[in-house]
């Protein structure tokens, strides 16, 4: 099988070279990379503790048990202005496309006028940015508390409102009920893919070195590996990797230097660990800087491929920079629409070719107009039906539009773009993770060998191409 007969959503996407001949070293984040989750169900019970949470620690209304979750609310990439309780979709320059008041969404004429032509500074601290699909329950909950407050007429912090609703869910992910939960009905939130393992197996067999680097620690890590990797596999999926690192704190992994300990791979405790790093060991914490040492690699022989935009590859690129590469779930459906939508990406581009020419045309009948003082009957004649196209030509566009959107986010639309621009997530993306995928099988289509290469970006002054 070829690239080029890959079904779309298998395919790996390339923003920068990355010849693997020179990578020793694959390193694997776990949940949503290497685990693949059911992630209505999973953000679904994470809401349900959340509500609770706030409810018993913060003393929030019962009422809001009845909130239903609506895990098409939240996407990644949006940016929630917690001064204010707006949810915003911003393109790579900062300025808004799309934008809510808690889930109520504002009408063109007011989103203009409340944001206008300016960008908003995102470095500000007022603005939180969902990176990863664990943020779906906190960011429905905030919404939805935003809109109970407002319909009570009462003075609204919602700064204060994100900050209890964050604590709660960060606490969540932190206790036992969320992934007790997952242990105890593991069917219910993950997904096995054996192409997954397959993957890994292949580039193991053509000598790269497999490293798990994980948040989560090693019990909760070992019970979903088992359920995920150990029925595709004739030993436990310890013996795959080369290396397993558990509750290495990432980002600060790759920034501090915290120092390893090792775990006892039968009863999960620690021990203090003062010697070298080893091939085959099991420890956790750690830094990135350590395990380069006393491995003898140098950074650009290690790949690392991870989730979350800000914890997985930004924060790696900018200190230590490892290559990089992002699983972007979301693009296992986003893939296939624009394959689909590809011949109305035509016919529209087409249309706006031919408006342009059009408006063109108008430009030299209001010239003419002007030179002759407005009374020249024929030009006024072709400019008013040149309005008319012009009129029709955008309502067929228009809908084309709208024809192409479908079955993406019905709120937001795409994950990648903002309008016609790109998204600040798909900013981000294309600025630091060497390759992007919807999911780690898609290794499993690609030569351990393969050199990746990306396309020639076209700037605005360069001729169009047909690839």
């Amino acid at each position: 099988m070829t690239e080029k007969t890959l079904r779309s959503d298998c395919k790996i996407f390339v923003n920068r070279t990355l010849n693997m001949n020179t990578i020793k070293m694959i390193g694997f984040d776990m949940d949503y990379t290497l685990a693949t989750y059911n992630v209505p169900a999973f953000e679904a019970k994470a809401y349900e503790i959340l509500t609770e949470k706030l409810i018993r620690e913060y003393k929030y209304p019962e009422i809001i048990r009845t909130f239903v979750f609506d895990n098409d609310f939240i996407i990644r990439g949006l940016v929630i202005d917690t001064e204010t309780g707006d949810f915003l979709k911003v393109n790579r320059y900062g300025f808004v496309r799309i934008a809510s008041h808690g889930t109520k969404f504002y009408s063109f004429e007011d989103q203009k006028e409340k944001y206008g032509p300016n960008g908003i500074d995102l470095s500000d601290s007022r603005y939180y940015i969902v990176h990863t699909l664990f943020s779906q329950a906190e960011g429905c909950m905030y919404a939805q508390l935003v809109d109970y407050y407002d319909s009570k007429s009462e003075k609204v912090n919602y700064r204060q409102l994100f900050t209890e609703v964050r604590k709660c869910l960060n606490d969540a992910h932190q206790e036992e009920a969320l992934k007790g939960d997952v242990v105890k009905n593991p069917s219910k939130y993950l997904i096995k893919d054996q192409r997954i393992v397959d993957a890994l197996i292949k580039f193991k067999k053509f000598g790269k070195k497999l490293a798990l680097i994980t948040n989560s620690d090693y019990d909760y890590s070992r019970k979903v590996m088992e359920y995920c990797f150990d029925p595709f596999l004739k030993t436990p999926w310890q013996k795959l990797f080369d290396l397993v690192i558990v509750a290495s704190n990432k980002p600060e992994y790759f920034t501090a230097r915290n120092r390893y300990q090792k775990v006892d791979p039968e009863t999960g405790l620690l021990s203090n660990f003062y010697g070298q790093i080893e091939w085959n060991g099991l420890y956790q914490g750690g830094n990135a800087t350590i395990l380069e040492k006393h491995l003898g690699l140098k950074p650009s022989e290690i790949l690392y491929i991870g989730d979350h935009i800000l914890g997985d590859v930004v924060t790696l690129k900018e200190t230590i920079g490892w290559r990089t590469g992002l699983v972007v779930q979301e693009l296992a459906e986003e893939v296939p629409i624009l394959e689909k939508t590809q011949k109305l990406h035509q016919q529209i581009a087409d249309k706006m070719a031919e408006k342009e020419a059009l408006e063109d045309a108008s430009l030299e009948m209001r010239e003419q107009m002007w030179i002759k003082s407005g009374h020249h009957d024929s030009a006024r004649k072709s400019f008013d039906e040149i309005k008319k196209q012009l009129i029709k030509l955008d309502e067929e566009i228009r809908d084309l539009i709208f024809a192409t959107q479908d079955g993406f986010n019905k709120n937001w639309g795409e994950v990648m773009r903002a309008g016609n621009e790109i998204s600040r997530f798909a900013t981000l993306v294309e600025r630091y993770a060497c390759i992007y995928m919807a999911g780690i099988a898609n290794l499993f289509y690609y030569s351990p060998f393969k050199y990746y290469r990306s396309k020639r970006r076209l700037l605005a002054h360069d001729p169009d191409l047909d690839y």
